[in-house]
């Protein structure tokens, strides 16, 4: 009955807060770097809800004091096919050492080719360009005490689109305690706490006249301004409980409270099942409940794990990901333990 209290305790602050928060503005579209939004790890992004209990090399995406928890070497390797020719992928490295964890890694989004047009060639002018966002991340967390753990990344972020670009460092903490209350694990994180994004380059520089009305030819450069913007801040607030966990099956169900800087606060639940000691993982979760634009519907996904020799294991991690307006993603991980 506690636990109940304590989960149900949570799910009305936060929807308190969401009810809130629905009279304000919802920031939508008012920050840079979105990509960092975009989630990593097929079983974290199955779940949707993971401050609380994430474990693995995704940790250092949704809240760095999990990383903690990694106990042998781990590779996180994941490639997604996203919305039209975006493609999204992952690299993480967590490696244990004498007092606890640490660990690098590389987010990032390929948009592919576009071809150039410009009002003076009045269409296209026969040149392509890119564009792409990557951020690069190093972190490290630990034990403090048997039933607490605390971690902390340092990422530089990197945006460009032919040739102009911005780019900025930014912060994340997080903390994770298991309570007394049926191990009831109580998580929070604070990501991507950094300076504004503002756009610069050669891209922006322009002919010019500064006297159009007198005689002559001269027509020096002039650089186009560009406002900076903030990347998307979010402090997460984090429940996982173990309501079941015998030799046969475990049962997680976990909770996120979310509270983003360019959007409204919301409720994120998911669950996970574990059969055969873990072998093989369920999973399913409701991202971004209480905001009311949101395009995700749910998640799922299945995770399997493979013991071979020595310390060395491998887990493969699907997670399928619907979405009201843009068609479905489906997402894979390749973890490597050794």
């Amino acid at each position: 009955m506690k636990n109940l209290k304590i989960i149900l305790i949570a799910v009305f602050v936060f929807a308190g807060g969401n009810y809130q928060a629905q009279a304000q503005l919802s920031k939508v579209g008012t920050s840079a770097a979105e990509f960092l939004r975009i989630p990593v790890g097929a079983r974290s992004s199955a779940m949707s809800a993971m401050t609380a209990t994430v474990n693995d090399a995704s940790a250092m995406f949704w809240n760095p004091a999990g990383l903690a928890n990694v106990q042998n070497n781990e590779v996180m390797i994941e490639y997604t096919d996203w919305f039209l020719d975006l493609n999204h992928s992952y690299v993480g490295l967590a490696v244990p050492t004498k007092k606890g964890v640490a660990g690098i890694s590389v987010v990032a989004l390929s948009m592919g080719e576009f071809e150039e047009t410009t009002v003076q060639a009045q269409g296209k002018t026969g040149r392509n360009f890119n564009a792409y966002s990557v951020s690069l991340g190093a972190s490290y967390a630990q034990y403090l005490i048997p039933e607490f753990t605390i971690g902390g990344s340092i990422k530089f972020i990197y945006e460009k689109i032919f040739n102009s670009s911005a780019s900025t460092v930014a912060f994340d903490v997080g903390t994770i305690y298991t309570t007394p209350f049926d191990d009831i694990k109580f998580g929070v994180s604070i990501t991507n706490a950094g300076s504004k994004l503002q756009l610069d380059g050669d891209d922006l520089l322009i002919p010019s006249d500064p006297d159009p009305d007198g005689e002559g030819n001269y027509e020096p450069d002039a650089k186009r301004a560009t406002n900076a913007y903030n990347i998307p801040l979010m402090l997460k607030l984090g429940l996982a409980w173990d309501a079941v966990d015998n030799k046969n099956m475990r049962a997680t169900l976990t909770l996120d409270g979310n509270s983003p800087s360019n959007n409204v606060q919301s409720i994120s639940v998911g669950g996970e099942i574990g059969l055969l000691n873990d072998r093989v993982m369920i999973r399913g979760g409701v991202p971004y409940i209480g905001q009311d634009d949101k395009t995700e519907k749910f998640n799922a996904g299945l995770g399997f794990d493979y013991k071979l020799e020595n310390n060395f294991r491998l887990g493969i991690n699907y997670s399928y990901h619907s979405y009201k307006y843009l068609s479905d993603v489906n997402k894979i991980s390749l973890q490597i333990h050794f």
